[in-house]
């Protein structure tokens, strides 16, 4: 074959390559992507919340807690903050912010119920650092107070031995979820791999609340999650659809390589994982309004309501400013 028709057929074979990959990327910021569609409902900017990281929501009524902030704020469907409770004994605040080298860093929370129907909102601080960010608070909705507090530094070090990490690993734990038979962890990749832990709910719950309880079995499993602008996305939050046959997440994309260092935010995706299948099965869709990505740092998300295969979705964003962003989204899955 003449070397001249070789070279004119690699020219069009990186045409259609290059037209492919810019179809992707329109589908992408207009909200479709495999099997997901997504629409941005509503936005608020709250100054008086600082850097959001998770969000439940019980009854209408939503919850917020912040990587730097002592509270869990609640809100109400208009996210207006109308109550806040300390979680942490830390109140050194500047800017309404505790300074990061002593912060909780707050990074996840999931709400559950008891066999009795007592509801309970599980605050986890990320694991990122020695005993400033060890701890699992247990806040009881009804009791409006924190009953039950552990260090679970043993835990975060049994995720790194199971998942392989090396000795420059991080732990950096930034989602979590409850179901009726599992707890699901995410491990947020910025040096390392995104990972999913789960966890039997009851060795999780007796580990939690019984003196010399053993360490629950976990089990991991390894994601590969898209990427920008050459950074990879990491699990920044997620939550239990209400049949419990997905988890809804959304890792955002941050240029840092470590957990402790914010960098240039790129944008987030919002995502969904099937928890009936070995595979990795991951869709994702990157949060978008028109042509552009919106340049946010999605952290935390949670269901409010649903119809069908239509979720309408709460997210928070941080923006690294000491204000966030609430997120109404509405979030369409075909089965």
């Amino acid at each position: 074959m003449p070397f001249i028709f070789l070279h004119e057929i690699n020219k069009f074979m990186k045409r259609y390559i290059s037209l492919l990959c810019l179809l992707i990327g329109v589908l992408q910021l207009n909200g479709q992507i495999d099997n997901l569609k997504l629409k941005i409902l509503n936005r608020k900017h709250l100054l008086n919340l600082p850097s959001a990281s998770g969000v439940e929501i019980i009854e209408g009524d939503i919850y917020v807690i912040g990587d730097d902030s002592p509270y869990l704020f609640k809100l109400d469907e208009d996210f207006n903050i109308v109550d806040r409770f300390l979680l942490s004994g830390n109140k050194k605040t500047v800017n309404n912010r505790v300074p990061k080298p002593i912060k909780s860093d707050f990074e996840s929370i999931a709400l559950y119920k008891d066999q009795n129907g007592n509801a309970f909102l599980s605050v986890l601080s990320s694991g990122s650092k020695f005993k400033t960010r060890d701890t699992l608070h247990v806040f009881s909705l009804s009791e409006k107070r924190i009953i039950a507090s552990k260090n679970i530094r043993p835990l975060f070090e049994a995720i790194r031995k199971k998942a392989d990490f090396s000795t420059d690993d991080e732990i950096n734990i930034e989602a979590f979820a409850i179901g009726r038979e599992k707890v699901f962890l995410m491990q947020r990749g910025n040096n390392n791999t995104n990972i999913l832990v789960v966890i039997n709910r009851g060795g999780f719950m007796n580990y939690i609340f019984k003196t010399n309880s053993p360490l629950p079995e976990i089990d991991v499993r390894s994601f590969r999650l898209p990427s920008l602008e050459n950074t990879t996305a990491g699990f920044s939050g997620a939550c239990l659809l209400p049949d419990e046959s997905r988890l809804i997440f959304v890792a955002s994309l941050e240029a840092t390589s470590n957990s402790y260092d914010d960098g240039e935010i790129l944008g987030s995706y919002v995502g969904a994982l099937k928890l009936d299948s070995n595979e990795n099965n991951i869709e994702t869709v990157l949060l978008g309004k028109g042509d552009n990505a919106v340049k946010t740092k999605l952290e935390g998300v949670a269901v409010k309501s649903y119809e069908n295969n239509t979720f309408q979705i709460v997210a928070v964003s941080d923006n690294d400013d000491g204000t966030s962003v609430m997120f109404d989204i509405e979030l369409e899955i075909e089965r």
